[in-house]
C-alpha cells in the first residue's frame, strides 16, 4: 500500500510523517470529518532508509499483508470474541443453572470477552509500536509536487 506524506521531523533512520488523507477517505466520517474535528492529517513514525529531510514530500510503502494482519487484529478478533462469548454463554447457561434472561447474560459475556481481548490488543500494540517490522518505509522523495492535486503527485516513477 502506498501513501504520500510530508516529513515533519527526521532523526537517524526514522521520520515523523504527516500523511495526507486519501480521496477515498474524505466522505467516510470515521475520523470526525463530519463534525469538523478530523481535518488534520494523520501523523505516523516511518522508517527512513533514504535519509529524507524535514519538509520533503515522500512516498511511503507498507506491506499489504502487515496492514491486513493489523486490521484483522483490531476489528475481526474482538468481533469474534463477542460472538464466541454469546454462543458460549448460550451453550453453557443450562449447565450452570441460569434459565432467565439468557440473551442478556449472553450479550454481557460477549462484551466482557471482547473487553479482555481489547486489553490484550492494547498491550500488543504498545510492543508493536516500537517494532520496525510494522512501520511503513519511506521509499522515495517526491519532487515537483503540486499542492492541491489530491493525494497523487505527478508520475515520476
Amino acid at each position: 500500500m502506498e501513501q504520500f506524506g510530508l516529513i515533519t521531523e527526521a532523526s537517524g533512520d526514522t521520520a515523523t510523517v504527516s500523511l495526507q488523507k486519501h480521496s477515498a477517505c474524505e466522505k467516510c466520517g470515521r475520523c470526525g470529518i463530519l463534525s469538523g474535528a478530523g481535518k488534520q492529517d494523520v501523523v505516523i513514525e516511518a522508517s527512513n532508509p533514504i535519509q529524507a529531510q524535514k519538509g520533503q514530500r515522500v512516498l511511503l510503502e507498507s506491506d499489504d499483508r502487515r496492514v491486513l494482519f493489523v486490521s484483522f487484529m483490531l476489528y475481526m478478533v474482538p468481533l469474534g470474541g463477542l460472538i464466541a462469548g454469546i454462543f458460549l454463554w448460550l451453550a453453557f447457561s443450562d449447565f450452570l443453572g441460569f434459565r432467565d434472561n439468557q440473551e442478556l447474560y449472553a450479550v454481557g459475556t460477549g462484551f466482557a470477552i471482547m473487553a479482555v481481548i481489547f486489553l490484550f490488543i492494547r498491550s500488543w500494540d504498545k510492543r508493536a509500536k516500537g517494532n520496525p517490522y510494522y512501520r511503513p518505509i519511506i521509499v522515495e522523495v517526491i519532487e515537483n509536487y503540486e499542492a492541491g492535486t489530491d493525494c497523487d503527485p505527478p508520475d515520476q516513477r
